[in-house]
């Protein structure tokens, strides 16, 4: 059996990558960090190895060339969350061959169901003949009314902090903020403001590029989140995956990942510190891989959830004082301020154990499956960065909220409704078809 060049490249890209992060946690975050649960109870290697098999094992099936949103979202959960959980629990825990690796299966499965949702027939959606312009003023009366709660709300400045000193810039957000900002935050952050920027770098308007990037710009400013900063790097390393209608997503994707956490090892051993690999590893790898840990075991002696902290709490007799991040955040870290957000596995976990996990597997391949069908008569590009956010969320919140509050339901909605120009389109088909990369 041949395994093509495009592939290799792929497996080979998942091995250094699993590598890069077991030498970062154990070399640079586990001893800065280990106060803050990160520890290293040296696990065996054989279980390391396991883990490794286990992380590694979505490759042998796993499509690099991503023609739908919701195989760039596949390798999105994959590299930030599914790989992680694989790896950072066995540092964590006493015994790391117990039942959390019945976790671990029941996540693989999960892959298997996201990669079939992402091979599923596509749909014929009926469009809604609503004339373009009259969405592009709709699309403009709700950034600028987003816009101006955000600046009634918290007034409009430009202070762009380190990460080093947001923490006063966060107080300060949580101390002023209330429901209808949080909500304008989210949806400019995560959508509207990366909407702009990448529909402006396929027209070439240098206008719309500069108006999404002083927009993330200003929401940093006011939340202090770093999460906000880092989407600009994100939507920059997507676009540059997906050129060529994603002919080579998953190897480039992979490849990026992997010299983005390399580079910050190497800077930071050179410079003393750990600045990068806390930025790029900690917050957005290592910290939700071992929260997973903490979800499973804290929920499988305690009741679950039910989803009673949610829209569903008039149903649900709930039995904690707080929501699971803030549950957990005080059980194991001592803080009742901390909320210590999960990925939409470990939240499923909280919320109806293995079952929880799947249905909601489940339902994100379907929500994913309409998107698809939607996105099928749209810009592949535009279908893509509207709803990488979004999803993105999942890797550090749970299910419900990225559904409504992170913006998924809206990434559907502008995408139904904005129907991306015929000379996009055609631009981007053309330039596909002049570089022949489907032969690869």
């Amino acid at each position: 059996m041949s395994i093509r060049v495009g592939k290799l490249s792929l497996m080979v890209g998942v091995i250094l990558y699993i590598i890069s992060l077991y030498i970062a946690y154990i070399y640079l975050i586990s001893p800065s960090y280990s106060y803050y649960q990160l520890v290293n109870l040296e696990p065996p290697l054989w279980v390391c190895f396991l883990s490794s098999f286990l992380a590694f094992l979505p490759t042998f099936w796993s499509e690099y060339r991503t023609k739908r949103p919701s195989q760039v979202i596949y390798w999105v959960l994959y590299i930030f969350t599914f790989v992680p959980v694989m790896i950072i629990p066995d540092f964590v825990r006493e015994n790391p061959f117990d039942s959390f690796f019945i976790f671990k299966l029941v996540l693989l499965l999960c892959m298997i169901i996201l990669y079939l949702g992402g091979k599923l027939p596509l749909i014929k959606i009926g469009e809604w003949n609503i004339p373009q312009n009259l969405v592009k003023v709709g699309i403009t009366i709700f950034t600028l009314v987003l816009y101006f709660i955000m600046i009634r709300s918290f007034g409009f400045r430009i202070d762009v902090v380190s990460f080093k000193d947001v923490y006063d810039v966060r107080e300060m957000y949580r101390m002023e903020t209330n429901r209808f900002a949080g909500y304008a935050v989210v949806w400019l952050s995560k959508i509207i403001d990366l909407f702009l920027v990448t529909l402006g770098v396929l027209k070439g308007n240098i206008l719309l590029i500069t108006g999404g990037i002083i927009g993330q710009v200003y929401v940093y400013s006011v939340t202090g989140h770093k999460s906000v900063a880092l989407s600009l790097c994100l939507l920059a390393v997507i676009l540059f995956c997906i050129r060529h209608r994603g002919a080579k997503f998953g190897v480039r994707f992979i490849w990026v990942i992997l010299f983005l956490v390399v580079l910050s090892m190497v800077f930071d051993t050179l410079s003393g510190n750990i600045t990068l690999t806390e930025i790029f590893t900690r917050r957005m790898l290592f910290l939700p891989g071992a929260l997973s840990s903490f979800f499973f075991d804290f929920f499988s002696a305690n009741p679950k959830t039910h989803l009673g902290q949610s829209v569903f709490s008039a149903f649900v007799d709930y039995p904690y004082d707080a929501n699971p991040g803030y549950v957990i955040g005080q059980h194991y870290f001592g803080s009742d301020q901390m909320s210590a957000n999960v990925n939409m596995w470990a939240d499923g976990y909280s919320a109806f154990g293995y079952a929880g996990v799947i249905i909601f597997t489940i339902l994100l391949a379907v929500i994913l499956w309409i998107y698809d069908s939607i996105s099928a008569n749209r810009n592949f590009v535009i279908s893509v960065a509207l709803m990488v956010m979004p999803a993105w969320s999942l890797v550090d919140s749970s299910f419900i909220i990225a559904l409504m509050t992170n913006g998924i339901f809206i990434a559907i909605g502008l995408n139904y409704l904005f129907q991306s120009s015929e000379n996009i389109q055609r631009s981007e088909e053309f330039e596909h078809q002049k570089n022949h990369l489907d032969a690869v």
